[in-house]
């Protein structure tokens, strides 16, 4: 399945907007008027936006049609003017050295090729300029659910390349040999919901990676186990309150600086 039409299944929009606040804090710290900013990989929009709020002149790219629609609705609705564009983030349409700061936040940590990435990353990126990615950790709740799921995926496992962008070492390698000084931090997003149902059922049915596992798994008779599975790591990892179930959740931040 393509890029786009994967993360066009369910509601991308209403999960992601559980983890905003961590593109908000990002656009906060980093973005200043007058910049040329690139949001690769935007999802519905909430980095991009607060770029354009701040003042910066910002250009947005997705894969995904139907995120791309919401984001022009919030954008509209907020007032903040930003140039969308749908195409691949391996593959950005746009000029070299064009930007001054180019960021993904829990994007581009999904591009097959992270090498690859990384490089067409930096090519945007104009010198003296900053990229910022965004990515969860293995140790992370989210990051724990890769090693949940793999057993009970048909066929062999692979290494997935979300995991080349979770911790220093491998950024690290990831960037090699390319004209960037690089400087991490490991910061924390609550992400909340209603309750510990509403949790399960929100990822299970509404996020677009977990209904292309469900598809996988339901076949094999296991999918009641999986969810069993996914219901206990959150409750593990997060805290019921009144009214509310909230999941710490810890990301990489990469900061490079481009010579």
């Amino acid at each position: 399945m393509q890029p786009g039409a994967l993360w066009s299944m369910g509601d991308y929009a209403s999960n992601g907007d559980r983890w905003a606040e961590a593109s908000l804090r990002l656009a906060g710290e980093l973005v200043r008027p007058g910049q040329t900013v690139l949001d690769i990989a935007c999802g519905p929009g909430p980095f991009a936006i607060a770029a354009a709020l701040a003042g910066a002149e910002v250009t947005a790219l997705d894969a995904a049609p139907a995120l791309l629609e919401t984001a022009r609705h919030r954008a509209r609705d907020a007032g903040a003017e930003v140039a969308w564009v749908e195409a691949d983030m391996t593959a950005v349409p746009l000029g070299d050295d064009a930007f001054d700061l180019v960021a993904s936040a829990f994007g581009c940590m999904f591009a097959p090729d992270p090498e690859a990435m990384a490089a067409e990353l930096v090519r945007l990126c104009r010198s003296g300029g900053r990229i910022a990615v965004l990515a969860w950790t293995p140790e992370s709740a989210f990051g724990a659910m890769a090693p949940l799921v793999g057993p009970y995926l048909p066929g062999p496992g692979g290494t997935s390349p979300v995991e080349r962008w979770a911790r220093p070492a491998s950024v690290r390698a990831v960037f090699a040999g390319l004209p960037v000084r690089l400087q991490f931090a490991v910061r924390t997003v609550d992400v909340v919901w209603d309750g510990l149902d509403h949790a399960v059922r929100d990822i299970t049915e509404h996020n677009p990676a977990w209904l292309g596992i469900r598809a996988a798994v339901e076949p094999t008779g296991r999918w009641s186990d999986l969810e069993w599975d996914l219901r206990a790591l959150l409750a593990a990892r997060g805290r019921e309150e009144p009214g509310r179930f909230t999941l710490p959740v810890d990301y990489l931040e990469t900061l490079a600086a481009k010579s």
